[in-house]
């Protein structure tokens, strides 16, 4: 009697190789969702299951956490305790004009928030090669899956395009610096506004990557100020930045 041999299993598919984080989205889809949040909580926090509801999905669902992390990654939401808040990031893109400097610049500043479009950007510094090209260099240098590279080219292509510093040529424009950086860091009780040496003292202070925040606070004509400052910033020091900065425009 012949015994019949097991069927052997069938081999599964290999598995394809998990890509880097980038967004699944492009700047504009997650300033739209930011834009949806800004209308129904203004400048309050908000949750999770919030953010959810107001997008009309399932806040357990895989797409809608591809959504939040757009919204993290490209800075337009802040944590804030257990919740989020609207950054204010968002409140530039959202109140300037599109052609302004002001809404360009915020627009590449969220942009490069992401490491990976970030990093593309830096190699890709004039001209952005075609979405096959990029999406090339996503699979050879990041080792994305030939999908998500193709994804991730499209995401960059379209953010360029709406943040206005991509032509029709694939030419990266460049952004003309519009801002002036104030660091807390860089004013000492002893420094006066009337002292020929005081904008040559910043070399007497140090300043840590991650002990400082950064916030870019709208002006007229679609300019911005970008203040950097430490996280424990007291009340009295923030009224001695004013009052400099009052003194040197005055």
């Amino acid at each position: 009697m012949t015994t019949a041999k097991p069927t052997p299993p069938t081999p599964k598919a290999p598995r394809k190789p998990k890509s880097p984080a980038v967004p699944s989205y492009a700047l504009q889809d997650s300033v739209d969702d930011a834009k949806k949040l800004y209308k129904q909580y203004s400048h309050g926090t908000f949750s999770r299951p919030e953010i959810a509801s107001t997008l009309k999905m399932s806040s357990g669902s895989s797409s809608f956490t591809q959504r939040l992390f757009a919204l993290v990654e490209y800075g337009l939401i802040d944590e804030s305790g257990d919740g989020y808040k609207l950054s204010q990031r968002f409140q530039i893109l959202n109140s300037q004009p599109q052609e302004s400097e002001a809404f360009r610049r915020a627009a590449l500043d969220a942009i490069t928030a992401s490491s990976v479009l970030g990093d593309l950007l830096s190699d890709f510094k004039t001209k952005l090669p075609d979405r096959a090209g990029v999406a090339q260099r996503l699979e050879i240098q990041k080792k994305f899956n030939s999908d998500r590279a193709k994804s991730a080219a499209a995401v960059l292509e379209k953010s360029l395009q709406y943040a206005k510093v991509l032509d029709a040529n694939n030419n990266i424009i460049p952004v003309r610096a519009t801002t002036n950086a104030v660091s807390s860091q860089n004013v000492d009780a002893d420094d006066t506004t009337d002292s020929p040496g005081a904008a040559d003292s910043t070399e007497k202070y140090s300043m840590k990557a991650g002990d400082t925040r950064r916030s870019e606070i709208p002006l007229a004509d679609g300019r911005i100020a970008v203040v950097l400052y430490p996280h424990d910033l007291a009340i009295p020091e923030a009224e001695k930045i004013g009052r400099v900065l009052a003194a040197l425009v005055g």
